[in-house]
């Protein structure tokens, strides 16, 4: 999961091995940083080492499947 606090900002990263306690992360965060600029993202790892953005939110498009961008 990334929370970026702006565009091209800074930002945070968390990673969990559970799929339920990164999910409560993910919505955690957009509960205390759900405003302005802020953008979260909850990805998977895929088999090849890469990640897939599952959801994601901001202030714009609120949460939707995939990546806001």
């Amino acid at each position: 999961m990334t929370t970026q606090f702006r565009p091209d900002g800074a930002g945070t990263e968390g990673y969990w091995n559970d799929r339920e306690v990164a999910e409560d992360k993910f919505l955690g965060q957009v509960g205390i940083h759900g405003s302005g600029d802020t953008v979260i993202r909850l990805a998977e790892e895929t088999t090849d080492g890469r990640y897939a953005v599952i959801k994601s939110w901001s202030q714009q498009t609120g949460m939707v499947q995939g990546d806001v961008a």
